[in-house]
């Protein structure tokens, strides 16, 4: 096969890749849409599967639109800015059906209601990397897409303004310079997009790491909390955590504590996952903060919430104390001690929001123990989502409820919330 080709996609698939067939191969390129015709070239193959980059689009669909973004194409962050947003939605609920279904034997022929906001704008958060343009200046940007080449950037379209803004200062000098010894900027702003805590990764002596530190907090527009962190230490300067409300629940969020990303969103995800049935006990695993436990213990009598971050099971056990509920119990260690060494209440309903490896057969084994009547499964990754739904549906629980949270527009990102039952 020669490696310039036409290729004519025939679905999008999980990764922000679309797939199609040329040469008897199966052929994975990035913003192709189905039905276009295509040159594209091969760039690597890999267990028999051939990835191409466009060169050319010789045929467009109907649906593609011209990219907002001028570093679209460049720029690692999204995937999809050459489809409408409500396109974008339709797709990745296609793409959710079809890999449970793959990966997980998970046959969900119902609706997949999709909860959406704004499409830009959108991000709390970000993490800026540090390196240099290729004149050898230094610069701010994000990676290339598979790659550790820095795209230096001047303003990111779905970031809040507010991180536009911080953005903007960072990357002009003296800041720019300032940041010689950083390898990447985290930042994150609070929900009136005002106040911003950064966390700077990097290596620095004791005397320069916290002259950046205090000048940042002097100077720089919205900056409330410098974090360095160097080697595993964590050194915080100004005010110790960023506070974040969603509706009535003020969240104390530290340097190193997960937090979601979707500022527009946010009131939503927390009605819809935790806020749909009352009782006795609810589980809140993998916690985090306290995002979910908080408005958990407005509707039941008790609450267990597990998280093993440390930075995070602080801010779960402050956040649980702040809110003056007697109902909550915070435990700091991962899920699966948790269930092994401690569970014993049957709860009426368990939450679980786990990173990208998901939750695990291992852990999932140890939680049907308890026999919970209803499980919350909040997930940003289709593939485990589909694996552990095939454990949990052939082990006594029935799939009641499939939705999809529009958290990262122009991304092949995917949040979705799995509701199952107990089968009597």
């Amino acid at each position: 096969m020669s490696s310039l080709f036409e290729f004519s996609p025939v679905k999008l698939v999980y990764g922000g890749d679309a797939l199609g067939f040329h040469a008897g191969r199966t052929i994975f390129a990035p913003r192709v849409l189905p039905g276009e015709r295509a040159e594209v070239e091969e760039v690597r193959r890999q267990k028999g599967v051939v990835h191409a980059r466009p060169l050319r689009i010789l045929e467009p669909s109907s649906e593609r639109i011209k990219p907002y973004c001028a570093y679209f194409g460049s720029c690692g962050g999204c995937d999809y800015q050459h489809l409408p947003h409500e396109s974008q939605v339709k797709a990745k609920a296609e793409i959710l059906r079809e890999t449970l279904r793959r990966l997980g034997k998970v046959d969900w022929q119902a609706d997949i209601p999709a909860h959406t906001g704004p499409a830009w704008n959108y991000r709390n958060q970000a993490q800026l990397k540090v390196g240099t343009n290729p004149g050898g200046a230094p610069a701010l940007g994000f990676y290339e897409a598979e790659s550790n080449r820095l795209i230096p950037i001047d303003a990111c379209p779905i970031l809040s303004p507010r991180l536009n803004a911080v953005l903007t200062a960072l990357r002009s000098e003296p800041w720019i310079i300032a940041l010689a010894h950083c390898r990447e900027v985290e930042v994150m702003a609070d929900d009136r997009d005002e106040k911003v805590m950064l966390s700077l990764t990097g290596s620095w002596n004791t005397q320069e790491g916290e002259s950046l530190a205090q000048k940042l907090l002097a100077e720089l527009e919205g900056a409330s909390t410098v974090a360095l962190v160097q080697d595993s230490a964590i050194k915080v300067f100004g005010e110790p955590f960023l506070t974040y409300r969603v509706e009535e629940i003020a969240y104390r969020v530290s340097p190193g504590s997960f937090f979601q990303s979707a500022r527009f969103l946010l009131a939503g995800m927390v009605k819809t996952v935790a806020g749909m049935h009352s009782g006795g006990v609810a589980m809140d695993l993998f916690a985090g903060v306290g995002f979910f436990t908080l408005p958990l213990a407005m509707r039941f009598e008790q609450v267990i919430a597990v998280e093993s971050h440390p930075q995070a099971a602080s801010d779960l056990a402050a956040n649980a104390g702040a809110a003056s509920r007697k109902n909550i119990r915070t435990i700091a260690t991962t899920t699966f001690d948790f269930l092994r060494r401690w569970a014993q209440m049957k709860p009426d309903l368990v939450v679980m929001d786990p990173p990208r490896a998901g939750v695990g057969v291992a852990t999932l084994k140890l939680l049907l123990n308890l026999q919970p009547r209803r499980l919350h499964y909040l997930s940003c990754s289709p593939p485990t989502l589909a694996r552990d739904l095939g454990f949990l549906l052939s082990h006594g629980y029935q799939l009641d409820g499939l939705e999809l949270f529009d958290c990262f527009p122009q991304t092949y990102h995917i949040e979705s919330l799995a509701r199952l039952s107990r089968r009597d």
